[in-house]
């Protein structure tokens, strides 16, 4: 299907939208109706595919962007979510300021292998309950958004989702850690500087009321047999890249997919089974999380078709101005990719927004990694690292926001968090676009 219109990105920007904005402006609404939403513009779309096009084109419309793309996303990310989950980690509190900059070094890492939602699920709470008893506790919960839950999934594709919908469109696994690995440690570390410095203030100002508790352990992990399984994702990940392919319904798929995805679900499956419910119910386990976001990019990745396959007509599509803007002269500035594809992260979604952007620059793996891997690494870089900008420029940051209210953290409100990261991170991003 040929798409001429930019309207046929409506029901694209109304999911986005409506997700982002609904949880703020009609919370009750949206408890209410948030699992409706994505369906709503879903159908939507169908019907004018079907009004324009035909019956026909409504099996395509679903099957391609379903089979290709979502289910390896999703199963992934479920899996990554499961094993998390299945890990108990704590700490006793009132190390202090050194010890929390080495928890979130250590969280950016971890977040890097097992995926930032899975890192954020597994390390809010426990970083929460080393530092209970402080007065001045909301920059914790902003630098754990900033470093945990964005920042730290840059270390692979299994990090963050952009980076695993690159390497199911042929970017090589270890060209990302080669080329983000030098932009990603001078940023952590920066980053780790800046908290050190921030919360040995208000260390200092707590001291008073933030006591270590006697006789508690120095270090709590359970579930280490799903440590190991975290290591068969990352294998089966980096090994499933084979060729191959068969055909299904006039679409080719690879042998390799089909593999990887067998395994994922094995693995998820066997950390159900071999966790004792006991340790899930103390990271307050649930689906609910996941189901949302199955819900969520069913729908996107459906609806964002049309405005890819218009972004691949380049000049002579309806987002010209936009492609001008970011390419003069047909040339593709890597620092205005930077910032736009950032932008769009952080008040939309990074998933789609590295799709959008790897499709608009060139849609070839193997001319993006070469002739244009500073491109690549622009709208890479950004698309994980603008998602700590909002709370809504990825779903971690929900995540840690509602432990840390829970927890009686005063969190600052949409635009109190914005003051924050703005502040925090603006001027690395501006350093980092003057470097590519």
């Amino acid at each position: 299907m040929e798409f001429t219109s930019a309207l046929w990105s409506v029901p694209f920007l109304g999911i986005i939208l409506s997700t982002s904005f609904l949880p703020l402006t009609c919370p009750k609404f949206w408890e209410k109706y948030s699992c409706y939403t994505p369906l709503f513009w879903t159908i939507a779309y169908l019907l004018f595919v079907f009004l324009f096009f035909g019956a026909s084109k409504i099996f395509e419309a679903v099957f391609e962007p379903i089979f290709a793309e979502y289910i390896p996303f999703i199963i992934l990310i479920s899996t990554l979510y499961v094993v998390s989950g299945g890990i108990f980690v704590d700490f006793p509190r009132g190390y202090g300021p050194l010890f929390n900059t080495g928890f979130l070094l250590c969280g950016s890492v971890v977040a890097g292998w097992i995926g930032t939602t899975g890192a954020a699920a597994l390390l809010i709470r426990p970083f929460l309950r080393a530092n209970s008893g402080r007065k001045h506790s909301a920059h914790l919960m902003v630098f754990f958004i900033i470093l945990v839950a964005n920042i730290g999934g840059a270390a692979s594709p299994l990090g963050d989702p952009p980076l695993f919908i690159g390497f199911l469109k042929g970017i090589d696994f270890f060209w990302f850690v080669k080329r983000l690995y030098p932009i990603l440690c001078g940023a952590t570390l920066a980053l780790c500087l800046i908290f050190f410095l921030m919360d040995s203030f208000f260390f200092r100002i707590d001291r008073g009321v933030y006591n270590r508790r006697e006789n508690e352990p120095i270090l709590t992990i359970k579930g280490y047999g799903n440590i190991a399984l975290i290591g068969g994702v990352l294998l089966a990940v980096i090994f499933c890249n084979f060729q191959g392919e068969f055909n299904l319904f006039n679409e080719n798929f690879s042998y390799a997919s089909l593999l990887r995805n067998i395994l994922l679900l094995a693995i998820s499956l066997i950390s159900l089974k071999i966790t004792p419910s006991q340790i899930r119910e103390k990271n307050s386990f649930s689906f609910v999380p996941i189901k949302e976001v199955a819900e969520l990019f069913a729908g996107i990745f459906i609806t964002v078709a049309p405005v890819i396959n218009i972004l691949r007509q380049g000049a002579n599509g309806e987002f010209y101005r936009l492609f001008e803007w970011i390419a003069p002269n047909g040339e593709f500035v890597a620092a205005r990719c930077f910032w736009v594809s950032g932008i769009l992260s952080s008040i939309l979604d990074n998933a789609p927004t590295f799709l959008i952007f790897f499709h608009l620059t060139s849609g070839d793996p193997n001319v993006l990694m070469t002739a244009k891997s500073n491109i690549l690494t622009a709208f890479s870089i950004s698309t994980v690292f603008m998602g700590a900008l909002t709370y809504i420029g990825n779903a971690p940051n929900l995540i840690a926001r509602s432990v840390s209210a829970d927890y009686g953290i005063k969190v600052p409100s949409f635009l109190g968090y914005m003051g924050w990261s703005f502040a925090i991170l603006l001027p690395i991003f501006v350093i980092i676009s003057y470097l590519l």
